[in-house]
């Protein structure tokens, strides 16, 4: 697929096969355990309490936040990662509902307590559906909810490393290999990954196209949604985000 010709619906069928299964085996799951401490201290919820996880992918933290007593709805639009993060539910028992939905057309009837939005999953969308986005995560809250934004591909993350960024990588996780090229286009301001799959012998293609914003287009983004910008970090340890730090955790508030 020609970089320019990826489409903004790509992630409709771009989470399934090879690729799914890549992504729940690389994430080891002391991290995952760190960034759940960290969502559990900064969100400062009772047990009990409703989290919104969106989009969950395959559930790494509903699944945590939900073994910690938490109640936990998780939206993601693949049915490859709803359909398995189902099983562990039922197996577990636990306190999730998943829901295999397009967030952009969803209408979320319960109000929560929280919200997350993880994995740099921020930027998905161009800015009016980002706007769209915001607005139905807003609206869902509960007056005083803080919504969590984990990203590593905000303008100020990806634009001073972008040397790192635009250079061919390959990854090894367990029998996957996997190659991507990434291509920056500043006119539109957006980044697409093209992405090469091989296990054991098969092979498969994925691209996606992530809108870069910056930290102050994000923070208008959310005020104007009625959502105020509490804190930036760079790690879950909580050290102040700076510029060209790789990651962000934005901590922003419910009016």
């Amino acid at each position: 697929m020609v970089a320019d010709q990826v489409s903004d619906n790509w992630y409709e069928s771009f989470f399934q096969g090879i690729n799914c299964e890549l992504w729940e085996k690389a994430i080891p799951d002391e991290v995952t355990q760190e960034e759940v401490e960290f969502l559990v201290s900064e969100l400062d919820l009772e047990k009990g309490q409703h989290i919104l996880d969106i989009p969950c992918g395959f559930g790494r933290h509903a699944l945590a936040l939900a073994r910690k007593g938490f109640k936990v709805t998780g939206v993601d639009i693949s049915e490859t990662f709803i359909r398995g993060l189902n099983k562990k539910i039922a197996d577990e028992r636990l306190d999730v509902h998943a829901i295999q939905a397009d967030i952009l057309s969803l209408q979320l009837d319960e109000q929560f307590s929280g919200a997350v939005c993880l994995g740099n999953s921020f930027g998905y969308f161009n800015i009016e559906r980002m706007n769209l986005f915001v607005q139905k995560v807003s609206s869902s809250l509960a007056t005083g909810g803080k919504f969590i934004i984990n990203s590593g591909m905000i303008a100020e993350c990806i634009l001073p490393n972008f040397l790192h960024y635009g250079e061919n990588k390959v990854y090894q996780v367990d029998n996957i290999t996997m190659e991507v090229t990434n291509v920056y286009h500043p006119n539109e301001g957006f980044m697409v990954s093209n992405l090469h799959f091989t296990k054991e012998g098969h092979t498969e293609r994925h691209s996606f196209k992530h809108y870069v914003f910056t930290l102050g287009e994000v923070n208008r983004l959310l005020k104007s949604n009625g959502l105020n910008i509490l804190a930036t970090y760079s790690n879950t340890s909580k050290e102040p985000y700076k510029l060209g730090d790789r990651q962000i955790y934005i901590i922003a508030q419910k009016e």
